[in-house]
């Protein structure tokens, strides 16, 4: 099980939204909107959290910086930035789960009781995601968390962070039966190509899952074998099941209703 309260409702929205690491980390309590969506609720991504060397933020246009936090660390040649989105397509907004919703209200109340224990010396950083002190958290903090958490827990699959949102995506594109518009509206990906190259080989399993109900049932009709060495034509076949429009209607009246929907998408595909 996973107890850490900051970590497992990182984890949370990665597996469930399929957030980067910059995007969890950049939420503000204001990009929720618990009401949205007849009550369902939902969380806009706009800004994304990076550690960024000070050398390369004098190069970077100020108008891509929303935020840049006071150094932790005496002498840091890094700093905390605040960011606009990785492309236009990474700010969206999503639909919250029940479960999700219930754990971002009970980390709220979190943040209010770590503030009050503080009486007078929380630094209130803005973001969703806070040390007890009010700081924010650092994406190679969050990260070294979860190595710590997966080393001691060796059941458990061993992919990084990011591992988790790829994790995600795949879980929803064979949720959809192969939506991609919109899984690409989840993840945030800049066009949906760029998501089917990372994830083409989702549909390696249904797609072999497809051929094998087809030569279970198409090829269980008695459609005659042709002889070696010759091609197999409209004639060797009997009356029955010529290849015809209305023959491989009559193949596909016979499939149950899954493989008629699995037939029509590979057709469509």
């Amino acid at each position: 099980t996973m107890t850490d309260p900051t970590l497992h409702l990182a984890v949370h929205l990665s597996m469930i939204l399929s957030l980067r690491v910059g995007e969890i980390l950049g939420l503000q309590p204001g990009d929720i909107d618990f009401d949205a969506a007849d009550g369902r609720g939902t969380i806009t991504v706009g800004r994304s959290l990076q550690r960024t060397e000070k050398a390369a933020l004098e190069k970077t246009d100020p108008n891509q910086i929303y935020h840049i936090f006071p150094d932790q660390r005496e002498g840091s040649s890094s700093a905390l930035v605040l960011k606009k989105p990785k492309t236009k397509k990474s700010s969206r907004t999503l639909y919250l789960t029940r479960p999700l919703k219930d754990e971002l209200l009970a980390w709220l109340e979190k943040l209010r009781q770590d503030e009050l224990a503080m009486d007078g010396r929380y630094r209130n950083c803005g973001q969703l995601f806070r040390l007890p002190n009010g700081m924010p958290v650092a994406p190679e903090a969050l990260s070294k968390w979860y190595r710590t958490w997966r080393a001691e827990h060796p059941e458990f699959e061993k992919i990084v962070f990011h591992g988790l949102r790829h994790s995600s995506a795949t879980y929803q594109l064979i949720e959809s039966g192969g939506n991609i518009k919109a899984v690409q509206g989840n993840t945030g990906h800049a066009t949906t190509g760029i998501l089917m190259d990372t994830y083409a080989h989702t549909q390696d399993k249904p797609r072999l899952e497809l051929a094998e109900k087809l030569e279970a049932d198409f090829y269980s009709q008695d459609i005659g074998s042709p002889k070696s060495g010759s091609v197999p034509v409209k004639e060797n076949l009997p009356d029955s099941i010529q290849i015809t429009p209305e023959g491989m209607l009559k193949v596909v009246r016979q499939m149950n209703p899954e493989q008629r929907r699995e037939f029509t998408r590979l057709l469509f595909a």
